[in-house]
Parts: C-alpha cells; structure tokens; sequence
C-alpha cells in the first residue's frame, strides 16, 4: 500500500511540474519569435507582393494587352492574399498609420470612382492618399479598374486618365506596406523599431503581459469581424436577410482565397514559424493547458478545411450552396468560442472594443 501510495504522489508531482511549464517559454521569448518570424516576414511578403503589383500595372498601362491583363490580376491577387494574411497582425504601426483606409477598404464607390475619374482625376499618389475616400482606395478600387470586362480598351484609350489612376493607387499601396515594415524594423527619432517596443528589447518597452494581450485581443477582433460582420451577415443569420454585400471584394471573386488568407494568418500567430521551431500563442496556452491547444488546433484545421470544400467563388456558394458557407461559419464559430472562452481566460487577456470593431475591415 505505501508503494502504492508512493506511485500516485510521484505522479501527481509529475505532472504538477508538466502543468507549471518549468521549462515553457516566457512571454518575451513568445513576443520575440512572433516578431522576428512571423510578423515582420508577413509584412515583408506584403510589401514585396504590393511592389510587384505596382510593377504589373505601370507595364499593363505602358503595353494593355490581354497578357498583361492577366499579369496584373495575379499579382493583385498575390498582394491582397500577402496583406490579408497579415491582418492578423494588425496592431502597432498599421493602425497608428490607419493604413487600412489606404490599402484595402470594403466596400468602394464605384459610383464616386467614376465621378472622380471624370471631373478632377486623382492621377498622384499624393492624390489618392490625401483627398480621395477610403471607397476610393486600395485593391477594391484596383479591383475595379482591371477586372471590368472592358479593362484592356478602356486602358488604351489615351484619353482617360485610368492608367494614371492604376499607377497612383498602386504606389500607395507600395509605399504604404513599405512604411509599416519600416516603423516595425527600423529606429526612427530616437524611438525604438516597433518590434524591440514590442517585444522589451528596448527601453520604455510596452509590458510583456500587455504587449501579449495585444496580439490575443487582435485575433478576438479579427473573428468577430469573420463571423458576424462577413458570413453571418452573407448569410442572412442576423435575421434580416442574406446580404451578399457583406462579403468584400467585388469582380475578382477573391472571396474564398481572402478567407483562407486571414484564417491561416491567424493560425500562423497562434502556432508560430513550426517549421524552424518558431514559438506562438500556443507556446503560452500548452503549459496551462494541452487540452485547450490541441482543441485550437483542430479548430484551425477545421475552418481551413471547410474553406478548401467551398465549391467557387463565395458570393456564388452563398446562394447556392450555402450549406457550404454555413459549414465554414460553424468551424469558425468553433474557434471563436475557444478563443474567446479558453485562450483569453487562460492568458488573463481582458477583451474590451477595438479601435476598429464595426468596421467591415482593418
């Protein structure tokens, strides 16, 4: 009987020891390797893929032509799924700059656009950041130049100042992403990068324990937005009807990719760079509780799945085959919930109202 007394008291104090985290990482070493290896990179690929897209335009506009057509719509695609997939990461300098309002706003004014085009053309990029709307910025407004059925003769035409527009809205969004990797990497009037404010390797850094509830409370925020905001609203679950209009985007039927993006941008923050043993969210939560990560992660896999078994574009699926749609808004309710009622109480995160809850984007 002692023996086996013995037996149960040395695995109790196993497994107080596995449940402590005695050799768990600590919030700046979290803080560190999100910064180093998933933030700053994502917001590099952004910046990166805006570049090449301010690229595609300037060579659509000086040749238009139907392979240079389709060039541009890669490369917008590219760029928009790179800046989605960083929404996740939509704290510090994206919103101190309200870079949102520049780079991707749902939805434009094509009415306005049109206006705009023919009475005073914003043909600058200091037009397009500093008089033009949010409606009339960013990749829905890129979206809506190139992917009109006539884009190629309306950009032929020497008249019309579409082309200028193109270059200037994509040299905003070029130089806008460029801009925030810059204030996350670079020392800048004797501050620190946003990174070392971050993540305390600078004086007068933010507290560890805030600068973590950061990073929690954007992902509470960011699928809130998913869920009510987009699907639910798509879906008419709000009681007042299916409103397509709820899903961004407009003739480039990105839908399902814009999903995926944001989805796994937020997988990326939870789980961290797993392929060079980088650390994230989940690094916090396991030591509190194995059970809890290994729901988040199947949750993540779960949502990604179903977005991958949405047959075409969203808004088309939302119509007729919404039992697709709904499957998607469930996997994501699913990890709402475990976000909400195990990640943030786990990690004593306080959730309040965001700078930017109720917009229908960031």
């Amino acid at each position: 009987m002692m023996n086996l007394w013995r037996g149960i008291l040395t695995a109790g104090l196993l497994l107080a020891v596995v449940g402590c985290g005695e050799d768990a990482p600590d919030d700046s070493e979290v803080l560190v390797s999100l910064s180093d290896q998933i933030i700053v990179p994502a917001y590099e690929m952004a910046a990166g893929a805006a570049g090449n897209l301010k690229t595609a335009l300037g060579e659509l506009c000086a040749a238009p032509s139907d392979g240079s057509l389709q060039t541009v719509h890669q490369a917008w695609r590219d760029a928009r799924g790179a800046w989605l997939r960083s929404a996740a990461m939509g704290f510090g300098p994206v919103l101190d700059r309200r870079s949102g309002g520049l780079i991707d706003w749902s939805p434009i004014d094509p009415e306005r656009i049109e206006r705009m085009l023919a009475e005073h053309p914003a043909t600058t990029e200091d037009a397009v950041r500093n008089t033009l709307a949010s409606t009339q910025r960013g990749f829905g407004a890129i979206e809506y130049i190139v992917f009109d059925p006539d884009a190629v003769s309306r950009l032929s035409d020497s008249a019309s100042p579409r082309c200028d527009y193109l270059r200037a809205l994509g040299g905003v969004i070029a130089s806008e992403t460029a801009a925030i990797v810059e204030e996350w990497t670079v020392s800048r009037d004797g501050g620190p990068a946003y990174q070392d404010f971050l993540t305390g390797r600078s004086s007068g850094s933010m507290l560890e324990s805030a600068a973590v509830a950061e990073v929690v409370r954007t992902q509470v925020f960011l699928i809130r937005t998913l869920t009510d905001l987009q699907l639910a609203a798509a879906l008419g679950l709000r009681g007042d009807g299916p409103d397509l209009a709820a899903i961004p985007g407009g003739a480039g039927g990105n839908g399902l990719a814009d999903l995926r993006a944001t989805v796994q941008g937020m997988r990326d923050v939870y789980v961290g760079d797993a392929t060079n043993d980088g650390l994230g969210v989940s690094d916090l939560v396991t030591p509190l509780s194995a059970a809890a990560d290994e729901r988040m992660r199947g949750f993540f896999e779960d949502a990604l799945a179903a977005v991958d078994a949405v047959d075409g574009p969203l808004r088309v699926a939302v119509v007729d085959r919404p039992a697709q749609v709904r499957a998607v808004y469930d996997r994501l309710m699913d990890l709402r919930r475990a976000i909400n009622t195990e990640v943030v109480s786990l990690l004593g995160v306080a959730v309040g109202f965001s700078d930017t809850d109720g917009d229908s984007m960031r």
